[in-house]
């Protein structure tokens, strides 16, 4: 059911820009795809994906707020930066998937409040401040933290910090996203009982005809 769409992910820290694309595809599972036929049989499979596809829908928009709310406390990113670099993708009848994506680059340690010190800079990161020893924070280049590579002047370096796309793949973040399959199951179940008893659920009700 959860599904880790491999060849954009991130390959190490402090490194590259890169893409994470997580998918939830709803009959990947064989206890997901027997409900399914099931209720295909009691429903019809029009009804049947309406309801998955809803539940697919509520649970991995649940999931997708949580998520980014653990990225950015997990990682020190700004709350605003991890909304802008992730976003999901709703299940459609036909598709029955949704996709939770994240890009960008890792980001300057200006984004983690990086100050200069006698001995080097401090930011908070990961939830707590570290301190990079020897490093220097640089005005004209946004500010961000260096190193120099020898004992020289130059050549410098920048130092980075975490990365969208990489955090969404490690610790809370990741746990966030991966427990939605019991509460969508919980969810399409509860939307075909509804169905059953005539609800009327993610459908226009029919007008009445007038004489």
């Amino acid at each position: 059911m959860l599904r880790n769409v491999p060849g954009d992910n991130p390959s190490g820290p402090f490194l590259f820009p890169e893409v994470s694309k997580m998918r939830v595809v709803f009959l990947d599972a064989d206890d997901v795809r027997i409900r399914f036929e099931a209720a295909c049989n009691r429903l019809g499979e029009g009804d049947a994906r309406r309801a998955f596809s809803m539940a697919l829908n509520k649970e991995g928009r649940k999931s997708f707020t949580t998520m980014r709310r653990a990225l950015s406390l997990q990682s020190s990113i700004p709350r605003g930066a991890v909304n802008a670099a992730m976003r999901f993708k709703g299940a459609t009848r036909a598709t029955l998937a949704t996709t939770t994506a994240g890009s960008g680059r890792h980001l300057p340690l200006s984004f983690f409040g990086a100050k200069q010190f006698s001995y080097g800079v401090r930011a908070k990161i990961w939830g707590r401040a570290q301190t990079f020893r020897s490093a220097f924070v640089v005005n004209r280049y946004g500010n961000g933290a260096f190193k120099r590579k020898g004992k020289a002047r130059f050549p410098i370096e920048q130092l980075w910090g975490p990365a969208v796309p990489v955090e969404m793949l490690r610790d809370e973040a990741h746990v966030a996203w991966s427990d939605q399959h019991p509460r969508v199951l919980r969810e399409s179940e509860r939307l075909i009982g509804l169905m059953l008893a005539g609800a009327q659920i993610g459908a226009s009700p029919r007008k009445r005809k007038t004489s």
